[in-house]
């Protein structure tokens, strides 16, 4: 049996003055006890002050009951539901906001051109500071990203001695197209959207327009 893997250690949780940003559970029964979160699994139980999180992630093999559930919704903390060290995102439930205020703004931003544009550009500065895109057009952030790139592959091919021809990726069927290399790119990039999504979700307390290069912005 695994043992309960934190990105906090349990020690800890009493002891923050902020919450901690997030605790991973997997393989483990949660149950609730009084104003704790009570994590078992056959190696040990943990109680968890469920006001000292901002999100639980829970992985393969969490079963979690509904007064640990209601518990965690009272206290503000952000639950979701996620494949094994958070590489896949399957579902979220309530966060801190308690409101559609930070979706509100999401949608308002990728529904106004303008907006949306600059929200891009931001983002690609924060990625590539010491670029002058102030008036870049949404297609050429994505030239100069798709070159970047480009030279990217082509130089770890050189460092490497991996031979290197093109980036080939099918919608719909990325394992398809292309030799291994290309299917293990496409496998890589999947899992990096699936940490991604659980990040943003588990981070509500940022700016919407950070997360908004990962979620249809660009």
């Amino acid at each position: 049996m695994a043992d309960i893997w934190w990105k906090a250690h349990p020690h800890d949780l009493h002891r923050v003055s902020d919450r901690v940003s997030s605790v991973y559970v997997e393989r483990s029964h949660i149950d609730r006890d009084e104003n704790a979160v009570v994590i078992i699994n056959k190696r040990e139980t943990v109680r968890v002050p469920a006001a000292t999180v901002a999100v639980m992630l829970m992985g393969p093999g969490s079963r979690v009951t509904h007064g640990a559930i209601r518990l965690l919704a009272d206290s503000g903390t952000t639950v979701c539901w996620v494949g094994e060290q958070g590489v896949r995102m399957y579902a979220a439930g309530l966060g801190p906001a308690r409101g559609a205020g930070l979706l509100h703004r999401q949608a308002w931003l990728v529904t106004r051109t303008k907006e949306r544009l600059n929200v891009a550009r931001t983002m690609y500065g924060m990625r590539f500071p010491g670029e002058d895109v102030s008036t870049a057009t949404m297609q050429q952030l994505r030239g100069r990203e798709g070159s970047r790139i480009r030279k990217l592959y082509q130089a770890h091919s050189q460092r490497t001695g991996v031979a290197w021809n093109r980036r080939e990726y099918r919608a719909g069927d990325a394992h398809a197209a292309g030799d291994d290399l290309n299917r293990l790119l496409s496998a890589a990039n999947a899992a990096l959207y699936g940490i991604c999504h659980a990040v943003i979700v588990a981070e509500p307390v940022k700016r919407v327009e950070t997360s908004g290069y990962l979620c249809g912005l660009w």
